[in-house]
């Protein structure tokens, strides 16, 4: 046989209304009126109003005010229309064919067998069994930037062609061209054609995902192209699922970095979330058999919560209530890495069905549950040991986890960048440690320790601690330096004796011939006095001397600045 390859011209007109497209449950008629696309294939108008044959017997599709058949003007705005049965294909060859569909309109998927048939790379097969071969149409207005009275489409073309060997093999599930079982054993596998999914992303965020002809115990896959989950380092990138009963589903897929609404965070010790997704179907209870979702993590992302690819973890929200020792609504749920690249990372989530979902990085959780210091009150300097007892209450060890004591102000007491001490623990998950750390404070006061560090739950103050003021040297004189003068001519000491002068001249006679000498002893020619010896040198007084002299001298040098 020879199949030549050929083409038909159909034409929807697409105005928009306020009703959609029914759906038609009619058969095809073999031996009604066709459109021939050579001597093997035909096209024929579907039990509907949208088609029929014009004068010059050509299938027309007409969706528009113009067709009298139509109560409404087009289909709705902002929706999905759908058509299961709107034309067919009739077949009367007896060697496989392969048919598609071209057209060039975003809005408009023409699915042949429930998968879309718009490519000559990947075109439905026909067999001598496909008598009449339904053709549906999905019209997604919401994909495309069309106004009310825009046309959806204008042509179509549909191709036939001998079909390719290996295809025959592939689409037919392991059925050779005579159509015998592959595997020799006589019995024909089930058809196990794909559904038609339908992907819309109206943001990093968000999908609306429709699936058509689901097939029964078979898993169902959606790409969802990396919905980001809040950050644009986590992402969710595919979900699967086995769905115990056929049909149609629609649900919408959105990412966050907070919980859903009305969904509260995953609060758990130990637990950082990294992002969020939910998943809702417009009709509620479906059978969901089992489900997975693929998220890909950014190793950069990884590197910043500092956890391993082995350390991330997926929650699963539950109407139940978790699991054992999981009150807060949410269960853990199998998780697995299944790829590692050089940027990123794949993990696996599996769960018995869809939901809101976490993805969390898992880390040591140290508390102190009880903290002694071996004094209260202290010297400064003097040396307090702290000993303290820790637990894990993370689900991961912690391994050379890195703490520190600080004071509460450690900007400015204690050493000058706050740090008093540090120190490194080891504990398993529930296991307690107690460690021991040595610290000391210079500057008097009262002061609160508090233990930090990356692996502790939160902050803590452990322990408070007392610095008294200094003491004062027993061997340090009282009065050292009582005599020194101030520099204001008022210094204590000795006073004058009779006859000496003193600073008002009231102690001179009246012949002004006492005078005193540079040690300060009168002179021989007083005969009143006995000659006195020298006085001792003392340092003191000559502190006092000092700093008259210098206070002269810093005068001096201010009047020799002083502008004249």
């Amino acid at each position: 046989m020879s199949i030549r390859g050929s083409t038909t011209t159909l034409l929807i007109l697409a105005a928009i209304a306020a009703t959609a497209l029914i759906l038609s449950t009619g058969a095809a008629i073999v031996d009604g009126p066709t459109d021939p696309l050579n001597d093997e294939v035909a096209l024929q108008p579907g039990d509907n109003p949208y088609t029929n044959l014009d004068e010059d017997g050509e299938l027309v599709i007409d969706v528009s005010e113009d067709n009298p058949n139509l109560d409404a003007e087009g289909v709705n705005p902002n929706a999905l229309t759908v058509e299961n049965d709107l034309f067919y294909v009739v077949y009367n060859g007896s060697e496989p064919a392969e048919v598609w569909i071209e057209h060039d309109s975003q809005a408009v998927t023409f699915v042949i067998k429930g998968q879309p048939a718009e490519s000559s790379e990947n075109p439905t097969l026909l067999t001598a069994e496909d008598e009449t071969v339904p053709v549906g149409v999905r019209v997604d207005t919401r994909v495309a930037d069309l106004l009310p009275g825009d046309r959806v489409l204008d042509e179509i073309s549909v191709h036939a062609r001998p079909a390719d060997p290996k295809a025959i093999t592939q689409e037919n599930g392991g059925i050779d061209g005579d159509g015998d079982d592959e595997d020799g054993d006589g019995e024909d596998d089930d058809d196990d054609s794909d559904p038609t999914v339908l992907v819309d992303s109206p943001d990093p965020t968000a999908r609306q995902v429709e699936v058509y002809s689901v097939a029964v115990e078979s898993e169902t896959e959606v790409d969802l192209a990396d919905l980001e989950m809040g950050d644009p380092a986590v992402r969710l990138d595919r979900l699967s699922f086995v769905r115990n009963r056929s049909g149609d589903v629609e649900f919408s897929v959105e990412g966050s970095a907070e919980p859903p609404e009305s969904v509260e965070p995953v609060d758990r010790p130990g637990v950082d979330p990294l992002g969020y997704y939910a998943v809702s179907f417009s009709e509620p209870d479906q059978p969901i058999e089992a489900a997975t979702a693929e998220v890909v993590v950014d190793r950069d992302r990884l590197e910043a919560a500092g956890v391993d690819p082995e350390r991330l973890a997926a929650y699963h929200e539950t109407d139940d209530g978790g699991g054992a020792g999981e009150d807060d609504g949410w269960r853990t749920t199998e998780t697995r890495v299944i790829d590692e690249a050089d940027e990123t990372v794949r993990l696996a989530v599996r769960s018995d069905g869809f939901s809101a979902f976490a993805i969390g990085a898992h880390r040591p959780a140290l508390e102190p549950i009880e903290a002694t210091a071996s004094a209260e009150t202290v010297a400064p300097g003097e040396r307090v040991t702290l000993e303290v007892t820790l637990s894990n209450v993370g689900p991961v060890p912690a391994e050379d986890a890195d703490l520190r004591v600080r004071t509460v102000d450690g900007d400015r007491k204690g050493r000058s960048d706050g740090d008093l001490a540090d120190f490194a623990v080891d504990a398993e998950p529930g296991a307690t440690t107690t460690e021991s750390v040595a610290v000391s404070l210079e500057e008097p006061g009262e002061y609160d320790l508090v233990l930090e560090g990356d692996r502790l739950r939160k902050p803590a103050t452990v322990a408070s601690l007392a610095v008294r003021e200094p003491e004062p040297d027993p061997d340090s004189d009282p009065d050292d330096g009582a005599d020194t003068d101030p520099g204001d001519g008022s210094a204590d000491g000795p006073e004058p004796t009779p006859g000496t002068g003193s600073d008002d001249g009231t102690g001179s006679d009246a012949g002004g011939e006492e005078s005193v000498s540079g040690n300060g002893a009168v002179g021989d020619d007083d005969p009143s006095q006995e000659p006195t010896e020298p006085a001792a040198f003392d340092p003191a007084d000559f502190g006092g001397l000092a700093v008259l002299v210098a206070i002269v001298l810093a005068t001096l040098f201010l009047v020799r600045r002083a502008p004249r």
